[in-house]
C-alpha cells in the first residue's frame, strides 16, 4: 500500500496525519502546494477542493479526521468497539472545530484586521478550555491514554492539536495535568521526536507569535 499526502505548505490540518504516518512508520510522500503562489491555481485540481488529500494507492480520500481514522483502523492503532471509537472520535471532533477559528485569526492577521483577529482568537481562548476540560475527563486513570489501554490514532491526533494550540493559548494543559502527560508521551516516540526536531518552521501564515 502507498501513500502520498497532498498539503498546504503548513502544519495545520495536515499535520496530525503526518503525526500518525510518522508514529505507524509508514513510507510516504508529500506534496507541499504553496498557500500563496500555487494554491489558488491548484485548486481546481481537487474534487472538493480543498487539501489535505491522502492518495491512497492512487485513489484519493479527503478530511483529517476521516484520513486519520482511516490509518488507524487500517494499521491497529484503533479500539475495536464501535461505541468507543465513536466516543473517542467525538472528542476529537470537538478539538478539530477550534481549528476554524485559528484559521480566521491567522487571516485577519494577514489582512491586519486586528479586531477580527482578536475577536476569534477571543473565541478561541474561551472554547478551547471547554474542549480540553471535557478530553481530560476521558482520559483513563490506568493507562493514560484517551478511553483505551494503549496508544490509539486518537491520541496522536489530540497531541499533535495541543503541540499547536498550547502555542496559541497561554496556560492552555494548566488544569490538565492527564492531557499534559499525553503530550509528553507522545512527543516523546522517536519517531515524533525526530519529525518534531526536523520539520520546517511554521509558515509565516500560521506562526503563532504575536497572536
Amino acid at each position: 500500500m502507498t501513500y502520498r499526502l497532498l498539503y498546504l505548505s503548513l502544519r495545520g490540518r495536515g499535520e496530525p496525519i503526518r503525526w500518525i504516518l510518522k508514529a505507524l512508520e509508514l513510507e510516504y510522500e508529500e506534496e507541499s502546494i504553496d498557500l500563496f503562489s500555487e494554491w489558488p491555481s491548484r485548486k481546481e485540481d481537487f474534487e472538493w477542493q480543498q487539501t489535505p488529500v491522502l492518495e491512497v494507492d492512487g485513489e484519493r480520500l479527503g478530511q483529517t479526521t476521516v484520513i486519520c481514522r482511516f490509518l488507524g483502523e487500517k494499521h491497529k492503532l484503533a479500539v475495536e468497539d464501535p461505541w468507543t471509537a465513536t466516543r473517542q472520535q467525538e472528542a476529537v471532533e470537538y478539538l478539530h472545530d477550534v481549528s476554524g477559528m485559528a484559521a480566521s485569526a491567522f487571516y485577519f492577521r494577514l489582512m491586519q484586521d486586528d479586531t477580527a483577529k482578536e475577536f476569534y482568537m477571543k473565541k478561541l481562548r474561551e472554547r478551547l478550555p471547554v474542549v480540553v476540560k471535557n478530553i481530560e475527563g476521558r482520559v483513563t486513570d490506568e493507562a493514560g491514554w484517551i478511553l483505551s489501554p494503549e496508544m490509539t490514532w486518537v491520541d496522536l491526533f489530540v497531541a499533535c492539536c495541543l503541540d499547536q494550540y498550547e502555542a496559541m493559548v497561554e496556560g492552555l494543559l494548566d488544569e490538565a495535568p492527564k492531557l499534559q502527560e499525553l503530550l509528553a508521551r507522545v512527543r516523546c516516540l522517536y519517531p515524533i521526536q525526530t519529525w518534531i526536531e526536523e520539520r520546517p518552521p511554521p509558515h509565516k501564515f500560521e506562526d503563532p507569535e504575536d497572536l
